[in-house]
């Protein structure tokens, strides 16, 4: 019922007596669509940059895999999707677009990841399967403002996302509520 007697654009309707709006099928078809063709670019592995994007080409496709594969190998949680990480390492990317020093740091950190994923096991870094191995070419890298960077941006972002602290065990701040004593001390069954 349309209660302010203006006429309802194509893709509303009201039902007799229903207030509520909702879209036609083949306007949810074309958003559900868009948004699913967004989400597997994220998810099937196309990295952290587009892939024709002027950051991407700098630093080559496979660095830009190979960005994705470190963020996971750094904070590892496998119950977690692709879009956590790229999300929280988006600002970085964004700024790597705009600075040429930002850009060259994420470069020469890729390309040092290959280089020392060389030396040590003869391939490139996303093509160490396993996950010690990749571990053992990190820890190489650890000291570098590279590393500290996205080591920085995974840490703050994947555990400040309240989104995430379900999954986490994590039930948010407490001190609001009356604290821990009051709430969930008691629960702790690890002491």
């Amino acid at each position: 019922m349309n209660k302010n007697n203006k006429d309802l654009p194509q893709s509303i309707s009201a039902d007799k007596g229903n207030d509520a709006v909702c879209l036609n099928r083949r306007r949810f078809l074309s958003k559900t669509s868009r948004c699913a063709v967004a989400a597997s670019a994220v998810v099937l592995g196309v990295g952290l940059f587009a892939q024709n994007s002027y950051a991407a080409n700098k630093i080559g496709s496979q660095a830009n895999v190979s960005l994705l594969k470190m963020a996971r190998d750094i904070y590892p949680h496998d119950n977690l999707a692709d879009k956590y990480y790229t999300q929280v390492l988006t600002p970085m990317i964004e700024t790597a677009a705009k600075d040429d020093d930002a850009l060259a740091i994420l470069a020469d950190g890729a390309k040092s990841l290959d280089q020392i994923a060389q030396q040590q096991f003869g391939m490139h870094y996303i093509d160490i399967k396993s996950e010690q191995e990749r571990v053992v070419v990190l820890k190489q890298l650890e000291s570098a403002l590279f590393f500290q960077n996205i080591k920085g941006a995974l840490m703050m972002g994947i555990y400040n996302n309240p989104e995430l602290w379900p999954l986490f065990g994590y039930g948010g701040s407490a001190w609001e509520k009356g604290g821990y004593i009051n709430r969930g001390y008691n629960d702790i069954d690890w002491i």
